[in-house]
Formats: C-alpha cells, sequence, structure tokens
C-alpha cells in the first residue's frame, strides 16, 4: 500500500505508529530523493565459536580480522555503510567503523558505538533555552540513574500507559494481526456473519498465520529502539527475541551507559522497573541490543533498511523534530511493489509516544525565541508533521486517563 500509516496512542499524552512506504535515494547523499531504493539488513557474520581443527581456527581469525560493510549501519554524513575491522593490540580488541567516502573512524566508547558526527558543538550562548533542556538534560548521569527510580514512573500523571502497555501495543502494531484484523472483519461483515467474540479471535489468529507468508512480521527483522534511555523497550524487544538485529539508540551518554548496566543486570533492585516481573535479571549476551549513540536528526542507519522503529516519550525531546522524523521516514523499508494489500505490505512501521498540550495542566507552548523547556502537540499538529515528514497514512490516537475521563 502507498503511504505511512501512524496510529498515536495519547492519554493526555500521545503515542503514534507509523508505517513508512515512500523511500528515498540512499546514494551517499542526504538529498531526499527518489523512491522504491532498499537496502537489506544482514547481520555481520558470525564466527564459529569451537573450530574442530587448526584450519579452522585460521580461517575463523581471517573472517574476524577481515573488514565487511554493514548493511544496516552508515556514516551519519555520507550515509555510505560503514566498514567495520577488528584489531588487535597488546591483548586488547580494538573494533572501528570507517566511512571510505570522508575517511572518519568511529570508535567505540564502553558499551556504546558512538555514530555522532564531528561536528563541533555550539557554544552555550548561541542554544536557545529549549534546546539546553531537551538535549542536556538527560544526558546528566543523576537523571539516567534516576529515570527508571521515579522520573519515567511520574509520566503517569499526564496519562500515560505503563510500559508494557505500550509494549502489547508496539507488538499489536509491528506484528501481523493487525494487518488482517481489519480484513477479517470486514469479510465477515460482507457474508452477513455475527461471529462470537472467541470465533472471531480465532479467526484473525489463522488469518494472521497464513499472512506471514505474504507479510513478515515487523518483529521479526531490523528494530531502533529510538531515544532508548535507560532501555525500558529495548529489553522487552530482546526479551521477545525475534528481532533479526536490534538497536538500542540514544543521544545521551548517560543513558546508554544505564541501559548497558540494566542489559548486564547490574544495579538493579527490586524497587526498579521489571524486576517484580522476573525481568530484572541480565539479558543473555546474544540477546543485548547493540548500543549506538546517534543524532536522530542525522541517523547513522542506511536508507530503507530498517523494519520498525520506537521512539518512546521522546518527540517532545527531539531539538530538530522535522529533521528527526524526515530521518525515521527515511530509513525505513518502503513497501515493495507486489504489496497488493494489507496483508501483504511489508513497509516498515514507527511507533511513538508523547505528550498532549495540557497534559499537566499547563499548555506549553514554543514561541520563537525557543523560550519552552519541552515541545507539547495537539492532534493535528502531530498528523501535519508526520505528512510533511513523508508519512502518508497518519492515525492518531488521544488516550484520557479513566481520573480525567467525564462522568457517564
Amino acid at each position: 500500500s502507498e503511504g505511512a500509516m501512524l496510529r498515536l496512542s495519547a492519554s493526555v499524552c500521545l503515542a503514534l505508529c507509523l508505517q513508512s512506504s515512500d523511500g528515498f535515494t540512499g546514494s551517499g547523499s542526504r538529498q531526499l530523493v527518489g523512491r522504491d531504493v532498499r537496502a537489506s539488513s544482514t547481520t555481520p557474520a558470525e564466527v564459529q565459536a569451537e573450530p574442530s581443527s587448526s584450519a579452522d581456527v585460521k580461517q575463523s581469525l581471517l573472517a574476524l580480522l577481515k573488514t565487511s560493510k554493514d548493511e544496516v549501519l552508515s556514516c551519519p554524513v555520507s550515509l555510505e555503510p560503514l566498514e567495520r575491522s577488528i584489531k588487535f593490540n597488546g591483548g586488547y580488541r580494538v573494533e572501528s567503523w570507517r566511512c571510505s567516502k570522508f575517511e572518519t573512524t568511529y570508535q567505540r566508547r564502553g558499551p556504546y558505538l558512538d555514530l555522532v558526527s564531528g561536528e563541533p558543538a555550539k557554544p552555550i550562548w548561541e542554544r536557545s533555552l529549549q534546546e539546553v533542556v531537551q538535549t542536556d538534560t538527560f544526558r546528566n548521569p543523576l537523571v539516567a540513574f534516576l529515570y527508571e527510580r521515579g522520573w519515567r514512573q511520574g509520566f503517569k500523571n499526564a496519562g500515560f500507559p505503563g510500559i508494557d502497555d505500550e509494549f502489547e501495543k508496539v507488538l499489536d502494531f509491528f506484528g501481523p494481526k493487525a494487518a488482517v484484523e481489519a480484513a477479517v472483519a470486514a469479510d465477515a461483515e460482507a457474508a452477513g456473519a455475527e461471529s462470537e467474540a472467541a470465533e472471531f479471535e480465532a479467526a484473525v489468529v489463522e488469518a494472521a498465520e497464513s499472512a506471514r507468508g505474504a507479510r513478515a512480521s515487523v518483529m521479526d527483522g531490523v528494530l531502533i529502539d529510538l531515544s532508548c534511555g535507560s532501555g525500558l523497550m529495548a529489553r522487552r524487544l530482546a526479551r521477545h527475541g525475534t528481532a533479526k538485529r536490534l538497536f538500542a539508540a540514544d543521544y545521551s551518554e548517560a543513558m546508554l551507559a544505564e541501559a548497558d548496566r540494566r542489559f548486564r543486570g547490574l544495579g538493579v533492585r527490586s524497587m526498579d522497573s521489571d524486576a517484580s516481573k522476573g525481568g530484572a535479571g541480565a539479558l543473555p549476551e546474544a540477546k543485548r541490543p547493540e548500543l549506538v549513540r546517534v543524532d536522530v536528526a542525522s541517523l547513522p542507519f542506511a536508507t530503507g533498511s530498517v523494519d520498525g522503529v520506537h521512539a518512546g516519550a521522546a518527540l517532545h525531546c527531539w531539538p530538530r523534530l522535522e529533521e528527526g522524523l524526515q530521518e525515521v521516514h527515511r530509513i525505513l523499508k518502503p513497501a515493495s511493489a507486489d504489496a497488493a494489500d494489507d496483508a501483504a505490505d511489508d513497509a516498515g512501521r514507527f511507533f511513538a509516544t508523547t505528550f498532549k498540550k495540557g497534559a499537566y495542566g499547563v499548555p506549553r507552548e514554543v514561541n520563537s525565541n525557543g523560550g519552552a523547556s519541552f515541545r507539547f502537540f495537539d492532534e493535528a499538529e502531530l498528523e501535519g508533521l508526520l505528512k510533511d515528514a513523508g508519512f502518508s497514512e497518519v492515525s492518531v490516537e488521544l488516550e484520557i486517563p479513566a481520573a480525567l475521563s467525564p462522568a457517564v
């Protein structure tokens, strides 16, 4: 299907899901032109864990040291695929990523790969208050430490769904069930059938299974938890275990470090998120997301290489929001030419949550001087922003908390 589908669920906060179809060329340029350019997203070849002979050992070492081009990660400036190489220095493994066009090298910094371009930061006196608050607040190690120890839980006051409810919405939108449920309902209505709920649900499940052959679930592809914070959603996506490749991406160094600690099960107490449900333990190393530092307005992912993007409680924190939404649209896979209907639609999808104006009782506006700290939205504004970014089918949902709903 042509266009992009967005579903925004909000609870005096907003959440949105998008489906991308229009593609952009990625021929080493940031010009947003062209269509139907796609990229595959295979994980780099794995080295055999237990070679059975000296010849196997040699081949494994050669494969490990061989420079290879990544099919998802790209230079954030040129958009050329990054070349990954590994060297050993004094017994230490040194991994580097290189842009062949500009000879730029990107390095790991602790647990994450830093793919933010090396442009010098503007002096603070040239930055608006809004930009300073949006960018620097979450780089503070104290904020990263507190994020799942009270900060994120405070979003309930604005009506945000809990993270587990949000994960269920993501599963529903990224999986094949949503793609076929409407078709099953339409078929039942056309036939004049009034099925019982259980029978209808069985039909949906059966149709979803058959639809997998035509349209693989987004959950089986390349996924990005964008503005991942401390990894609330990334941990759930990782434990789900079906992603071909999973990235947890953020601009904040402190948040990425906190996410890594939680992936490893370090310093997580019973009071913290996930602990009461048995989710506080370490993730198996093979399931841990790839941690990447990114600038959302200049994403280091190849054009059309990503199946699904999640951005939870994030849009109001992006200082260059319009550019960020264009970048999300660029990296999502467009629908293939043979996608004749929704059940066969293999386009990438975007799900996000953010705040509605008035979410905390006080309208938030952004004036020409950037005087407001965060940017809150209304439904029409969000719809316009997303369409301007290239998404042609946009659906925005507003969820009002029960405590604020009018009495019936």
